[in-house]
């Protein structure tokens, strides 16, 4: 069985028109990870914390890094088009590997209280570049991957990236909780390593990329439904120069589509909340005696290993599912486990220290929603938007999930913890677990929006944008 597991990954047992572009991502997949999983938020949380005494502030903007970022997605967009895709990709890459290894010359907080702050200017940047290549990756995607395997291709490809991304931190862990100044060494090794990846992507080929560039350096076009009431869009021939696709043109003209964004932005918000929460609840934890000793071991393994552990484990049965239905309908069923998981966080964060006994039940619910969301995230515009103005669709869909990083992390952090008053504003001592609480009810939300545009597009109306 696991000899059939691994043989399925293989690319000759993949569409013959996807062995090209899916040999040389998968390398991509195996090598960029070494480095990613160096900033992950909760792996360079702890880094923050334990080794550059980031407080609060500094500690939330790492939290909310990985989304906040995302506000730049559209400036990506712009930027991307009409240019080749894959050299701007490898672009982004390498600037990234660069900012990662010097991570090594970062002073500690002993010898200097700027380490700190340029330890989170330079997470912030590199996840900046990151918003940019998962922003026109998708069209790569959506031209190399037929819709009917999309989900399952992009889902191989993720398993393997988690695999590795949760097997690193478990390699680092032990040697920083032995001698922390070694992550000098560590960063730059593992961006050198990741640079297989960027070679490797760099010889990726779209299909009819020469179509898209003609399109995209033509006056801008509006999206307009045709045919059936269903979200399949085609490009408006007849559209005028002032029909201009951006931000809120789209969202004014697609309807479901800013329903979704409505939905995802309040479920959203309630994980950005929640994940930022419960991570500094059990790094302060693991800094007390018995744990002391292994801080960065158990936390990693907590925060990041268990999850993606699961989320290797669920992914192929939430690709399945992904390729059979609408992204409504898949959300609809995903964001069930929001709830479940903010309702885990609140019991464990009542229970104080002694929930760190039981953090990996919800990190295990962490696992599964993230199989479902890094397919969704990743693919799930594409059933809103033609081909040709997915990068667009799926700017909106980024540049909002940046706006809720302006605030989700920071708000959970200090609706937790307080803050001392300071002129005219008063202090407050903060609600402590029960801001888990605020997190369910937002997640109970999300799920209603959801199941209501469900019932929208009933099923004689349900489908998906199976154009190429």
């Amino acid at each position: 069985m696991f000899n059939r597991l691994i043989d399925s990954y293989r690319p000759i047992h993949q569409p013959l028109m996807t062995r090209p572009s899916y040999s040389l991502e998968l390398v991509t997949a195996m090598a960029m990870p070494l480095a990613m999983a160096m900033v992950e938020g909760r792996v360079v949380a702890v880094l923050a914390r334990k080794v550059f005494d980031v407080g609060d502030f500094g500690f939330a903007t790492i939290m909310a890094g990985p989304v906040l970022a995302n506000i730049t997605s559209m400036l990506w967009a712009m930027l991307a088009r009409g240019r080749p895709k894959v050299g701007f990709i490898t672009t982004l890459q390498s600037i990234m590997l660069l900012l990662i290894a010097a991570v090594a010359v970062l002073p500690n907080h002993q010898a200097s209280r700027y380490g700190g702050t340029l330890l989170v200017a330079m997470m912030l940047t590199v996840r900046c570049l990151l918003a940019g290549l998962v922003t026109i990756r998708s069209t790569v995607w959506r031209h190399n991957y037929p819709r009917a395997v999309r989900g399952q291709i992009t889902g191989r490809l993720a398993m393997v990236s988690s695999l590795i991304m949760s097997v690193a931190p478990l390699v680092t862990a032990p040697l920083l909780d032995y001698r922390v100044e070694l992550f000098r060494v560590i960063y730059p090794l593992a961006a050198a390593l990741a640079a297989v990846g960027v070679i490797s992507f760099s010889r990726v080929r779209v299909r009819r990329e020469k179509e898209l560039l003609d399109f995209e350096r033509q006056p801008a076009a509006r999206p307009t439904p045709h045919g059936d009431a269903a979200p399949v869009y085609e490009f408006d021939n007849k559209a005028t120069p002032e029909s201009s696709t951006h931000f809120w043109n789209v969202l004014r003209r697609d309807r479901f589509y800013r329903e979704y964004q409505l939905w995802q932005f309040v479920g959203g918000v309630a994980n950005l909340m929640g994940d930022a929460a419960i991570a500094k609840l059990v790094i302060d934890w693991t800094e007390r005696p018995p744990y002391r000793d292994y801080a960065f071991l158990l936390s990693m393994l907590l925060l990041v290993t268990l999850p993606m552990v699961v989320m290797m484990l669920v992914l192929p049965y939430w690709a399945r599912y992904f390729d059979q239905v609408h992204i409504a309908q898949f959300r609809s069923r995903h964001s069930l486990y929001w709830i479940l998981l903010q309702v885990l966080y609140w019991i464990c964060a009542m229970l104080g220290p002694a929930g760190l006994l039981l953090v990996w039940l919800p990190q295990i619910v962490v696992g599964i929603i993230n199989a479902g969301g890094t397919l969704a995230w990743n693919l799930g515009h594409n059933d809103f938007a033609n081909r040709r103005l997915v990068a667009v669709y799926m700017g909106i869909h980024i540049m909002l999930t940046g706006v809720r990083g302006l605030f989700a992390a920071y708000l959970a952090i200090y609706l937790m913890e307080g803050w001392r008053g300071a002129g005219l504003l008063p202090g407050f001592a903060g609600i402590g677990p029960h801001v888990f609480l605020i997190t369910v009810a937002l997640s109970v939300v999300a799920e209603i929006g959801y199941q209501n545009l469900k019932r929208q597009l009933d099923s004689g109306r349900l489908s998906r944008n199976v154009a190429d």
